[in-house]
């Protein structure tokens, strides 16, 4: 059998180009039609203050008022000068800078770049003037309470209760010994507590009223 093969063609679909639409544009040799507001919203335009361009200002009245006035007026002055650009800007920028310095240095940020140099601190308490055995603690905490003294009151607690110790030959006192050592010695929770006391009201500036005086007071006296 013979087969007679016809080539077949593939068809491919034809699809229609996009319509194109052409736009006519106007003639821009036209003449050009001017068109105006009406002479009421004419008048309002020339009036109104957002279209006056060269309006100015009015000086102040008020004397405060004037003065800021004048005082920016010369500080623009100041700044345009030739001595400001030449000199004075050099100066304000040393100072600034000096004044940031400061400020960061009180406020101990830059404690590691300026270390304070040693200082002979002052003992835990001035004794080296004193002598606890010759102070009458009860005349002197009274007189300190009369004046409202309380800070000062403490203080003589404090150092009463060291002669009561020695006394009782619990420490052994000595001018240049400090509180902590006397801790060490004593060994005693309530003592300590009596110390962190007087250290907060001595050298904590650690504010004191009436009331407060009598609550420390109390604690001493028991301990006591």
């Amino acid at each position: 059998v013979l087969l007679l093969a016809q080539p077949i063609s593939a068809q491919t679909p034809t699809t229609k180009p996009p319509s194109t639409t052409v736009l006519s544009a106007s003639d821009d040799r036209a003449p050009i039609t001017a068109r105006y507001p009406a002479a009421n919203e004419l008048r309002d335009f020339r009036n109104s203050r957002e279209y006056q361009y060269d309006y100015e200002a009015q000086p102040p009245q008020n004397p405060l008022a004037k003065f800021i006035d004048w005082f920016w007026r010369k500080l623009g002055e100041f700044f345009s000068s030739k001595s400001y650009q030449n000199f004075w800007q050099y100066v304000i920028l040393a100072a600034l800078v000096g004044l940031t310095i400061w400020l960061l240095a009180k406020a101990q940020v830059l404690g590691f770049l300026f270390p304070k140099k040693a200082e002979s601190l002052p003992l835990d308490y001035d004794t080296l003037t004193e002598d606890i055995h010759a102070i009458d603690f009860a005349g002197s905490i009274e007189r300190a309470i009369e004046v409202r003294n309380f800070r000062l009151a403490v203080r003589l607690l404090y150092l009463q209760t060291l002669k009561r110790l020695t006394d009782a030959e619990r420490i052994v006192w000595k001018p240049d010994k400090t509180n902590r050592q006397y801790v060490q010695e004593m060994k005693n929770i309530d003592f300590e507590q009596l110390t962190t006391q007087f250290e907060y009201v001595w050298y904590g500036d650690f504010p004191v009223d009436e009331r407060r005086f009598s609550a420390i007071r109390e604690d001493f006296k028991r301990f006591s």
